[in-house]
């Protein structure tokens, strides 16, 4: 492997972590660095931020909405690669993430050291040679690796779409717990106002 990390951004739910924390602390020499997002808006949010090899994604997690997931994520960085984690024990499940635009699979039941190293080399492989060069503090270096076919403004455009939708679904789930009429309820109410009017002229620039 070379001796830049590779970064590798995840998704799921805690045993599919569990899983991964445990192959990389059992490969505590391998060069691999891994974040674990929250959410699909934060996995979009960092992309468009970073750089990034890969995203690990827990196909099954949150009643397979890691299908969706990975299809999501293939149509808007269709050079990304996407390894798909899931269980064996549901029929069909690897044929399913290939379908929707999976790079890799593994099996959850089989993870291990090895099995995530043989799988990192894997896409090492497949990736340009400029990619294995990690430059923080260059932004422009993941547009570059993963939107070859789109501009920097269009990867801005996305991460800010998806904060706004952070933004106003947050919005309603407070507007359940503040009460009519107080001041917290108008400041909702601004605030899904101004994400909306953002929301509307990110749409009228595309």
């Amino acid at each position: 492997m070379s001796n830049s990390p590779f970064h590798l951004l995840f998704l799921g739910e805690d045993f599919a972590w569990s899983k991964v924390a445990q192959a990389l602390a059992a490969a505590s020499r391998a060069s691999v660095k891994i974040h674990r997002a929250q959410s699909l808006n934060e996995v979009f949010l960092v992309l468009a931020g970073g750089r990034w090899h890969a995203v690990a994604l827990d196909v099954h997690a949150w009643n397979f909405q890691g299908l969706h997931y990975v299809d999501k994520l293939r149509s808007e960085y269709p050079s990304l690669p996407i390894l798909a984690l899931y269980s064996s024990a549901v029929n069909d499940l690897e044929n399913k993430a290939r379908t929707v635009g999976a790079s890799r699979t593994l099996a959850l039941e089989s993870l291990d050291s090895d099995t995530l190293l043989s799988t990192v080399f894997s896409i090492l492989a497949d990736l340009p040679p400029r990619s294995l060069a990690r430059t923080d503090s260059s932004a422009q270096a993941s547009f570059e690796l993963l939107e070859p076919s789109s501009t920097r403004t269009q990867a801005i455009s996305h991460a800010l779409n998806n904060l706004l939708c952070v933004i106003t679904a947050n919005a309603d789930l407070l507007a359940d717990h503040v009460a009519r009429s107080s001041p917290g309820e108008r400041s909702l109410s601004e605030i899904k106002k101004a994400a909306k009017s953002a929301s509307d002229l990110m749409r009228q620039l595309k």
